[in-house]
Formats: structure tokens, C-alpha cells, sequence
């Protein structure tokens, strides 16, 4: 199975300093993120693997990075009855 790697960064997720010892980020809802990266993503053959996602902040930006799966089409099985 074929795979690729992926970072995004969440323009819209910073932390902001509280005081010396603590960053809070504002309220934000994942769905609507993800929904967000997966229109970014549009590739026909990979999916995103929900499973891989690994939340992480770099210089006070959240990014999310992971795993994008080859699709594969579900192959059927055709049954034929003789007599």
C-alpha cells in the first residue's frame, strides 16, 4: 500500500502567553479543521488516515501532520449460477 506524508499549518490556531510558564490557544473545532485540510488535500488517489493524525505547535503554530493512504477501489465479486 502506497502512503504519503503530510504537514499542515493551521493558520487560524496560535498560542498566546497567559504568563511565563503558560500558552493557550483560543477555542477551535477539529472537525471543521480537518474538513478544511481534506479540501486542501483533493488528491483522488489518497485519503487521509485519520488514525495517523499527530497534533503538534512549532514556534507557537499548531500543525497537523500524518498519513495519506492509496485508495483502493473495493473489488467485487461476481457470483454466476449455471444450470
Amino acid at each position: 500500500m502506497k502512503a504519503k506524508i503530510f504537514s499542515y499549518k493551521v493558520d487560524s490556531v496560535k498560542l498566546k502567553v497567559v504568563n511565563d510558564n503558560l500558552k493557550i490557544s483560543k477555542p477551535f473545532n477539529r472537525e471543521a479543521i480537518l474538513t478544511q485540510l481534506k479540501d486542501a488535500i483533493k488528491d483522488e488517489k489518497f485519503k487521509i488516515d485519520e488514525n495517523s493524525l499527530d497534533y503538534k505547535i512549532v514556534d507557537e503554530q499548531l500543525y497537523i501532520e500524518g498519513l495519506m493512504v492509496e485508495n483502493h477501489e473495493p473489488k467485487s465479486i461476481g457470483f454466476t449460477s449455471g444450470k
